[in-house]
């Protein structure tokens, strides 16, 4: 059976009900397994949500029991399933303050979960919206990361020179396009820094910090594309590919 993620948990119960039996030997845990899948879908906060809402609305857990045609302790048992549900975004290293000087290689390097961006032109907000959300959509699919601009890919800083309503505006963007993301998250959970870099009068190294996503479906951007981290480089996923990397996904989270 394929389990939408789109189902409220009512709907959960009534698809699934209707395919395995409740109370059969064999299919009453079918079903309940089923259920279990279906808030791995969803992920923890809107699992945990819709059944503590379905049990207030029906009035009771023994109540809600009735209605959904699985016994209490199920039911039980299924929240406690729920909330060892690993969180969905999960925050990837320490955040600390990065040491940079201008025209040095820094410490840090290139690779699955750091990304150097030289920004070239007069317009550093344009330039960053017009591919941040790509990178945050990649590492959100991935195993998280943070990209700095302000770095070039031999790993020599070459840092941004900002004014204080430059920071501003690049802080609008950012967020303006995390906001297209879908599914949507929580914008706050992008951290956003701006370094100071030695010896760069206004000279700075964005970095923008994206966590590693614990949920089993992609990530997408506002025309519907999507982006993963392949050996520490962004790749665009579509047609077979993306099919492909969703069933590997699927499977690794089973």
């Amino acid at each position: 059976m394929i389990i939408n993620k789109n189902w409220d948990l009512d709907d959960a119960f009534e698809e699934i009900n209707d395919k395995y039996s409740p109370g059969g030997l064999i299919t009453g845990p079918q079903r309940n397994r089923q259920i279990g899948t279906w808030g791995q879908l969803v992920g923890k906060t809107k699992a945990l949500e819709q059944l503590d809402s379905l049990i207030k609305r029906c009035g009771s857990i023994n109540k809600m029991s009735q209605y959904v045609r699985m016994s209490s302790g199920s039911i039980k048992k299924l929240r406690n399933f729920f909330e060892s549900l690993p969180d969905e975004l999960e925050i990837v290293g320490e955040s600390f303050q990065h040491r940079f000087t201008e025209g040095e290689t820094c410490s840090l390097e290139e690779d699955l979960t750091n990304e150097f961006k030289e920004v070239k032109g007069n317009n550093p907000a344009k330039s960053i919206q017009n591919l941040v959300d790509e990178y945050v959509v990649a590492f959100l699919n991935g195993s998280g990361g943070s990209i700095f601009w302000g770095i070039c890919d031999d790993s020599k800083v070459k840092s941004l020179k900002l004014s204080t309503m430059q920071k501003d505006e690049i802080n609008k963007v950012i967020n303006a396009k995390i906001n297209t993301i879908q599914p949507a998250i929580d914008p706050t959970r992008i951290k956003v820094t701006f370094h100071s870099v030695i010896n760069a009068s206004n000279g700075y190294v964005l970095e923008v910090n994206v966590p590693k996503s614990n949920t089993v479906g992609l990530f997408f951007n506002s025309s519907g594309d999507t982006w993963v981290r392949v050996n520490g480089c962004k790749q665009k996923l579509k047609g077979l590919a993306l099919q492909d990397y969703i069933l590997e996904r699927i499977q690794k989270n089973n």
